[in-house]
């Protein structure tokens, strides 16, 4: 890969907001086909959503745990603020956030919203 393959680095300007690729959109389907699996009693209990959660993370170059920012990033354009509001519960840091949706930009799955001047 090329330096001009790599994709831009990202802003984190306050007003800044994301939205998925289409190919993280795919990721997001995905995701949810496995997650219907495993309600379903089809996935293998958890040792099975474990394995099934690492093939899917391996398959889109991003981290297991990445799904839920996936999940929240889903429908909507969302800011860093808008996100790490949505997972608060989890304890997931400022940091967490910047890191995950640089991973995910990495990966192709993210991109930042323009707006016009």
């Amino acid at each position: 890969m090329t330096d001009g393959d790599q994709p831009s680095r990202l802003r984190w300007a306050r007003s800044q907001r994301f939205r998925l690729t289409a190919k993280g959109l795919e990721a997001e389907r995905s995701w949810q086909e496995r997650l219907a699996k495993d309600r379903a009693g089809t996935a293998g209990g958890r040792a099975g959503f474990d394995t099934a959660s690492t093939e899917w993370a391996k398959a889109f170059g991003v981290q297991p745990d990445d799904a839920a920012f996936i999940s929240e990033l889903a429908t909507e354009t969302r800011r860093l603020e808008d996100v790490l509001a949505a997972l608060a519960d989890t304890g997931v840091s400022r940091e967490q956030v910047k890191t995950v949706l640089e991973r995910l930009h990495a990966a192709g799955l993210l991109e930042p919203v323009t707006t016009p001047s």
